[in-house]
């Protein structure tokens, strides 16, 4: 009889579904408005709690850092998790011609190329994904399109560049600044600031959201719209953790995925319309480009391309954008 019941006991285990376990979201930025992850988060917990799923939030980098976050998520150990598109370039490189700057227009462009029309480009990094035990939920925005911060003068054009140095991602970035007669260096983002004090570097490539959620615009008092890049993130789900849900709960899922993908195009579209502002309320001089200015970015970062991501895929990449452009 005892065996009977523990036989029992056992089935009714196993036989919990799925979902039956708390959904856990990773986000590394606090919980403030102006952080895309977080609010993306927090729409796709709504959207699974509305449904009857149980899911929490942990902010901060509760969870641990990106590189962690991807090692649970590709083990079934978590659920979702936001992270830097650095992490998929990391499997699949070709990620970073949604970057380039000057290939898409604006970010509902990008959204168009990566939302709404079904590429061998965004597939292929999918299957990449998949091959890792991640799914990709969705690369998500964060705010307008790139620029310059400086703390030293404003830039109007790329001559204004002259004596300044950049902080750069990586060494393919830094080819990019170098188009520009611009020195790069490496740093990583948690050593900026001090980079900065130290005289290392006078600045950043980023989008304006960025000197605004680090505060970096204490310092960075100069910032140049070039228009250049479409900044995105990524939300990552576990594969295999997906895999095992059940129809029922799957279609709760990819509601719920659907509905903060939507949220999220028109928060950055919002964000992109009010973060200029931002900047001129933290102090900052901002300056934009005249016609010529403009297109001689646009000439130098173009020739950049074929370093700024695999060069195979520079003539697909012309095509995705040109096909979704207005």
């Amino acid at each position: 009889m005892k065996n009977m019941l523990y036989a029992m006991a056992i089935g009714m285990l196993t036989a919990a579904p799925a979902w039956a376990d708390e959904i856990k979201i990773a986000v590394g930025c606090p919980p403030v408005d102006a952080c895309a992850d977080w609010v993306y988060a927090e729409d796709l917990a709504a959207g699974l709690r509305d449904a009857g799923l149980e899911a929490t939030v942990f902010t901060g980098g509760a969870l641990g850092k990106d590189p962690e976050i991807v090692d649970q998520l590709s083990q079934g150990l978590l659920q979702f998790g936001l992270t830097n598109f650095v992490m998929i370039k990391e499997v699949d490189e070709t990620v970073l011609g949604f970057l380039a700057p000057y290939m898409f227009d604006d970010m509902e462009h990008f959204f168009r190329a990566t939302q709404d029309t079904e590429s061998d480009l965004m597939n292929g990094i999918r299957a990449s994904m998949e091959a890792q035990g991640i799914r990709i939920a969705a690369l998500t925005g964060l705010g307008g399109t790139m620029g310059v911060f400086n703390s030293g003068k404003p830039v109007a054009n790329v001559a204004d560049l002259d004596g300044v140095r950049l902080r750069a991602i990586d060494a393919s970035q830094i080819e990019l600044f170098k188009q520009w007669g611009v020195q790069g260096v490496v740093v990583d983002m948690p050593e900026f600031a001090g980079a900065v004090q130290q005289g290392i570097v006078d600045g950043y490539f980023n989008p304006p959201v960025v000197a605004l959620i680090f505060r970096h615009t204490e310092f960075l008092t100069h910032y140049t719209d070039l228009g250049a890049g479409t900044p995105f993130r990524s939300a990552l789900m576990s594969a295999d953790w997906y895999a095992g849900l059940d129809d029922a709960t799957k279609a709760i899922v990819d509601a719920a995925v659907s509905t903060a993908n939507t949220n999220n195009r028109a928060w950055t579209t919002k964000a992109a319309s009010t973060e200029i502002e931002g900047l001129k309320k933290n102090g900052v001089t901002v300056s934009t480009l005249d016609s010529a200015a403009l297109e001689d970015f646009k000439t130098r970062s173009r020739a950049a391309w074929d370093v700024l991501m695999p060069a195979t895929a520079v003539d697909a990449f012309r095509e995705l954008a040109e096909a979704t452009r207005k």
